[in-house]
């Protein structure tokens, strides 16, 4: 008969016991930390320095597209090219860790909370950024058992597939410090060519000066300037 009342007041306890490890609540769909962030930081969140350049052009770009006319904003909206910009820069260079609170970042760009955490959702929405809720796990002294907190998210910046598009376009024009260098290119090649034609035509000895017309006239016929021989294009 007593076995009834021990057996309650021992569930009683377990019930509790497991309503206390959950001293704070947290978010649904919420990870434990370390459990898939560090490997998706390391697939989205490491490109380079002209990589980076040319997302943020391209959703610069994106909003202007989207902006309709008698509008203030486009899809995204000032803040959230403010919020991009600002996680773009903020990124680990050698793992991609992204985690920042949002009141950091609000304290950071100098708006209200309440402004960031709309224009993360914009830029959710359109398919520049994706988190992960977190928690992890307290280890209390004072207490006999665990119970688990909500931390940051962690951040990935990925892009939709039309600004994808746009970033590779982006990339495969020439830089600015590579235009340089072929127009200064272009004009060593200039010099040394009216350097040579000098020399030649100040040479006095008629013979000298035919055979380095003909020395000359024979290295440009092996590099013309398309690239192609005379006998490739007869072959062409």
């Amino acid at each position: 008969m007593s076995a009834g009342p021990i057996g309650a007041l021992a569930s009683a306890l377990a019930r509790g016991a497991r309503a206390s490890r959950t001293f704070q609540p947290v978010r649904r769909d919420t990870r434990h930390a370390g459990e898939r962030e560090l490997r998706r930081w390391r697939q989205t969140n490491m490109f380079g320095r002209e990589e980076h350049n040319a997302r943020m052009r391209a959703a610069e770009q994106f909003e202007r597209d989207t902006k309709l006319p008698g509008k203030r904003n486009g899809a995204l909206g000032h803040i959230a090219l403010e919020v991009l910009r600002t996680f773009l820069r903020l990124r680990g260079r050698h793992g991609g860790r992204l985690d920042p609170t949002i009141r950091w970042v609000a304290r950071t760009i100098r708006r209200a909370r309440s402004a960031v955490s709309a224009a993360l959702g914009r830029l959710k929405q359109c398919g520049f950024l994706d988190w992960d809720r977190r928690s992890r796990i307290v280890e209390d002294p004072e207490r006999p058992d665990q119970y688990v907190e909500q931390i940051s998210n962690a951040y990935y910046l990925i892009q939709p597939p039309s600004i994808v598009q746009a970033v590779g376009r982006m990339l495969r024009r020439p830089t600015e410090s590579a235009k340089r260098a072929a127009e200064q290119l272009a004009r060593d090649k200039v010099l040394t060519e009216t350097d040579v034609s000098s020399m030649i035509a100040s040479c006095e000895d008629p013979e000298l000066r035919e055979t380095l017309q003909r020395l000359v006239a024979l290295v440009d016929s092996a590099n013309p300037p398309s690239g192609q021989t005379s006998a490739l294009q007869e072959q062409g």
